[in-house]
């Protein structure tokens, strides 16, 4: 039985000679893959094979099977055209990462539409808007809200934060922390919305020090969470 839903293209992976597993974060049905055969052979124009890069935001028509199986899609369109997303090349970089970010992430077949909603809005942000080298240091953060384990901030005026445990603290107790010039840009982060992200003075030493803690950070608190392939190109670009 075909059913719409809204999705957002995760990862694709090529299966055969012409083929592609899709997967897929939808708004009401979780995280789905999709087997399309024969979408990369001859015949098929260089515009079908387009829908399926990730992050594209989808309106699509399927079939779909439980625990894991694949399911197969019968049409699709975007429902939001990016503009500079997949061709400008420090946001199609910042895209990529965060698109194996939520590789890691997205797996259960449960809806979580807030997930949904945050993940569309900010993908439309990042496409539409000047870009910032901050971007995905802000997003990894607002990100965990919706994990489960969004920085408690209550008392921010303290010298470290607790990867493990989360929150400010008075003394490092042998565990990692972040502290001194990261700390400094972590608590700006968590002060600062999106508009407002290129006002935050920052050189590449800094950013990817902070972005090494944070996935750390996502490593305590995020079972299985997986080496990211493309961090060595954003961090040579950032």
């Amino acid at each position: 039985m075909y059913e719409k839903v809204e999705a957002i293209v995760i990862s694709n992976l090529k299966y055969s000679d012409n083929s592609l597993i899709v997967k897929c974060f939808t708004k009401t049905l979780g995280t789905r893959s999709y087997l399309q055969q024969g979408i990369l052979s001859a015949k098929k124009n260089s515009q079908t094979i387009a829908l399926f890069q990730p992050f594209t935001l989808l309106e699509l028509v399927a079939t779909h099977k439980s625990n894991g199986s694949l399911g197969h899609i019968k049409e699709a369109k975007v429902t939001t055209p990016y503009l500079s997303l997949h061709t400008d090349i420090y946001k199609s970089t910042v895209s990529l990462f965060l698109s194996e970010i939520c590789a890691n992430i997205c797996t259960s077949e449960a809806p979580d539409i807030e997930l949904f909603n945050y993940l569309e809005e900010k993908l439309i942000y990042l496409d539409r808007n000047e870009f910032s080298a901050n971007f995905h240091l802000k997003f990894l953060l607002d990100l965990s809200k919706y994990l489960g384990f969004y920085p408690d901030d209550s008392d921010s005026y303290l010298p470290f934060f607790s990867l493990e445990e989360g929150h400010f603290t008075t003394t490092e107790n042998n565990t990692a922390v972040i502290s001194g010039n990261a700390l400094s840009l972590f608590k700006t982060l968590l002060e600062t919305d999106y508009p407002t992200l290129n006002q935050i003075r920052t050189n590449k030493n800094e950013r990817n020090a902070l972005l090494y803690l944070l996935l750390k950070y996502y490593e305590w608190h995020f079972p299985n969470f997986k080496k990211i392939k493309s961090l060595e190109v954003l961090q040579v670009l950032f």
